[in-house]
């Protein structure tokens, strides 16, 4: 089999991120885009979505769409360069961090990340919102930077989420032990402003905690 030791690349590379792999990280570890074809063919990788491949193993990760589309925002760098400034690396925010919380029950249907920056890309799975986030506002789940369960609420807030949907995933993290009222009411004020302990008082009293 042709390419041995461009297959070996590939493979080291995937490896170190869940499995998978852009084009643009292939070529660069010397291979060729005719050679990733033949690897589809035989069996070797699977294509995710444009532009990013999956080992066998990994396609059957059930984060495997969510993972190749991060990876898509930064087809050059690999997810582990990525990760040393997790804040501007693209984190995943919104409903989609909720669901990765696994807190609340809405619907995912787009993968929302925040970036620093005017996101360019047009993909059509990809919804893209554009702030800046301190270190404090974003961990690690799964391996993929996440929006803290605090800062999760405060973002479906501003983006107009049903009240009583906000307050079943804030629920659903204070029962967790993922945050505190005092983290909720600060990332409330951060992004609201002076109107946070108002929708704070809004938020307790749809989940039934009252002030």
């Amino acid at each position: 089999m042709g390419g041995v030791r461009q297959r070996g690349q590939v493979a080291q590379v995937a490896a170190a991120q869940w499995g998978l792999i852009t084009t643009a990280q292939a070529v660069e570890a010397g291979a060729s885009r005719m050679l990733l074809s033949r690897m589809v063919t035989s069996g070797e990788l699977e294509r995710v979505t444009h532009g990013v491949y999956a080992t066998p193993a990994a396609a059957a990760d059930r984060l495997v769409a969510v993972r190749a589309l991060w990876l898509s925002l930064d087809v050059r760098r690999t997810a582990e360069e990525r990760l040393r400034d997790r804040c501007s690396a693209g984190v995943l925010s919104h409903a989609t961090a909720a669901s990765m919380h696994e807190i609340g029950d809405l619907l995912d249907a787009w993968i929302e990340v925040i970036l620093p920056h005017r996101y360019q890309g047009r993909r059509d799975r990809i919804r893209a919102h554009r702030a800046a986030l301190g270190p404090d506002e974003v961990t690690v789940v799964d391996g993929l930077p996440v929006t803290t369960a605090a800062r999760t609420v405060a973002d479906l807030v501003v983006d107009g989420h049903d009240r009583d949907h906000v307050a079943t995933v804030m629920t659903d993290a204070l029962r967790r032990g993922l945050t505190d009222r005092a983290d909720v009411g600060r990332a409330l004020d951060r992004v609201l402003g002076p109107a946070g302990p108002e929708v704070l008082a809004e938020l307790l009293a749809a989940s039934g905690q009252g002030a």
